[in-house]
């Protein structure tokens, strides 16, 4: 199926393309809004691809948790896709994207943190499954850097990746043992088209709605919480 995905959760914007034998990654780091690269990332994807928005069959995107405003901007304009053009969307956590892009072996666990500020994350913990798919250990979610480590399996491999990591390096992560920390890690744009593919294949097609696929944020933004003390005060 010709599948386009894309996440903008994180300063790394996530852009991946099938199309038959042809696969576009155009994944990179940005140092802007993703309002202002993603349309065009979107464009030059489809044209290396040699396909038009009518040829797209799937789309996928990441629905956080991460930045309030990225995750916002990935969402909007996936539902926009969709909705124009007809198609089932897929919404997957941001953390899975990510860590389906990492090579590991079997029993291996894999650790995504965003940075969340605040002392904390948006992260997920997950177990290379014996068939190479991956099994949830503690769910997407803003948590203390300590609720992903109390998760690991200290026996087994671990791999760490996301922009939460070095800030918290010293809370717990140095002491795993058989640590493998993926810096400046930047996830395939084509697994994550992997991803989508395998979840619409394991639900017989669908359906897969554009409305009910909504913004994961995990916690309320600092506008809410504000306007909520200010309606109790």
């Amino acid at each position: 199926m010709n599948t386009l995905v894309i996440d903008t959760a994180t300063a790394v914007e996530i852009v991946g393309i099938t199309a038959g034998t042809v696969a576009v990654d155009r994944s990179r780091p940005v140092d802007r809004s993703h309002s202002a690269t993603i349309f065009t990332s979107i464009e030059a994807g489809m044209r290396e691809a040699g396909i038009a928005p009518g040829d797209l069959e799937l789309l996928g995107v990441g629905v956080g948790p991460g930045s309030f405003t990225g995750v916002r901007i990935a969402v909007a304009t996936a539902r926009m896709l969709a909705q124009a053009l007809s198609l089932p969307l897929i919404g997957v956590p941001s953390p899975l994207i990510h860590a389906a892009a990492i090579d590991a072996a079997s029993g291996s666990n894999i650790l995504i943190a965003f940075d969340a500020k605040k002392e904390r994350v948006f992260g997920a913990l997950y177990v290379v499954a014996g068939d190479g798919s991956l099994d949830e250990i503690v769910a997407p979610g803003d948590y203390p850097i300590g609720t992903l480590i109390e998760g690991v399996d200290r026996a087994a491999p671990v791999h760490l990746a996301g922009d939460g990591i070095g800030p918290y390096w010293d809370r717990g992560l140095s002491s795993l043992a058989n640590a493998h920390h993926h810096e400046r890690f930047v996830p395939s744009g084509v697994r994550a088209c992997e991803l989508v593919r395998g979840i619409y294949a394991r639900a017989n097609g669908g359906p897969f709605p554009y409305e009910r696929v909504v913004p994961h944020y995990a916690r309320k933004s600092d506008a809410e919480i504000l306007r909520d003390a200010t309606q109790r005060g």
